[in-house]
């Protein structure tokens, strides 16, 4: 049976006839080109087998480590529960002194002494009657009828204890503040450690020897196809399996002015 007999087989061959010997070779060229430079390509732009460009992403990286369960973010957690109770409790404690200052100012209905004199007599009491206990502590323990009184204690009234109280929850919660502070410091050293070893991962990557022979491959291909000898060289791989492109190009090494220079005398190297 004629292979004319196939219909496309009749079209394809009548369309062959029909063109050039340079048309032919340059629909070759086509094809072998195209299945080159995707080969390359492909090669080049190949995915790393475990990252992904998102993973670079320094957002990505701070929402990962802050939502997942560990040491850290157990800490954070804890620091953040302290902190809300320390700040309740401040404002709970400056509400409480804030009212009972106001009503130091209501002691009758034809008069109204204010709340700083008030202060000051409380203060000037309570100093009276710490005076008062160290002296008589002092003169019982002399006449060996008490143990030591114990340092002079200086006076606070009501207010001041209040106050030292606020005071003591405000340190406290900048101590909390300052210690997640530091762990949150730590945690963003830590992303931006893990963003670094992920970019040279990429890099490395980008830069195996695969990929690197197959820019120098393309690299070749390019000054070939541009060059002097483009024609020749379209001619002479025109036909040719990817591969034996591949074998034809690791053959020879171009220098800096575009020169083409030979690894061996291999025949198959004359265009």
């Amino acid at each position: 049976m004629s292979e004319y007999k196939n219909p496309y087989t009749f079209l394809k061959s009548i369309k062959e006839t029909e063109q050039t010997e340079e048309q032919k070779i340059d629909a070759k060229f086509k094809i072998i080109s195209s299945s080159f430079l995707r080969s390359v390509n492909n090669e080049i732009n190949k995915p790393h087998p475990s990252l992904k460009p998102d993973d670079l992403n320094m957002e990505k990286i701070r929402h990962d480590i802050f939502n997942t369960t560990n040491e850290v973010t157990e800490q954070l957690k804890l620091f953040k529960n302290q902190r809300k109770q320390l700040e309740d409790s401040i404002q709970k404690q400056q509400a409480e002194r804030q009212r009972a200052f106001m009503q130091k100012g209501i002691r009758g209905k034809d008069f109204e002494i204010p709340p700083e004199a008030i202060e000051q007599l409380e203060q000037i009491s309570a100093h009276i009657l710490e005076c008062a206990r160290f002296i008589a502590g002092t003169i019982l323990h002399k006449f060996g009828l008490a143990g030591p009184p114990g340092p002079y204690r200086p006076s606070l009234t009501q207010d001041q204890i209040k106050e030292l109280e606020i005071q003591q929850s405000q340190d406290a919660l900048m101590q909390i503040i300052s210690a997640d502070g530091e762990v949150r410091d730590n945690v963003e050293r830590a992303i931006s450690e893990c963003h670094e070893s992920k970019k040279q991962r990429i890099a490395e990557w980008e830069n195996r020897p695969e990929a690197k022979q197959a820019k120098e491959r393309l690299n070749k291909f390019s000054v070939l196809i541009t060059g002097d000898m483009a024609d020749s060289f379209k001619q002479k791989i025109s036909g040719m399996k990817c591969d034996d492109v591949f074998e034809l190009l690791d053959k020879i090494d171009i220098s800096p002015e575009g020169e083409i220079l030979s690894k061996s005398k291999s025949p198959s190297l004359n265009m």
